[in-house]
């Protein structure tokens, strides 16, 4: 998942991506045989969610992982992404 946080960071700052080529580009990357994913499922989950919202990509896809790893919450000092049901504002 690290990979795939850095390659999203590398996409939007640097290459100027838009979102959405950049879900639909994990989301084939995801269904390449040659290539195998940690935790693919919260992959999968990941890209599915990020379509109905414009929380930030790297914060969706660590809380995905997260839960997939069983945590029941992720904390954020990100005022916008705690709006989400994935996330819990630190206080």
């Amino acid at each position: 998942l690290l990979v795939i946080l850095e390659l999203i960071w590398v996409l939007e700052s640097v290459y100027e991506i838009s979102r959405t080529e950049i879900l639909d580009s994990i989301s084939e990357l995801i269904l390449m045989p040659i290539l195998k994913f940690e935790h693919q499922s919260a992959l999968q989950q990941f890209t599915r969610s990020a379509q109905d919202n414009s929380y930030d990509l790297s914060d969706l896809l660590i809380a995905n992982a997260a839960k997939a790893q069983g945590c029941e919450t992720v904390i954020t000092f990100d005022k916008k992404s705690s709006k989400s049901n994935l996330f819990e504002l630190a206080k």
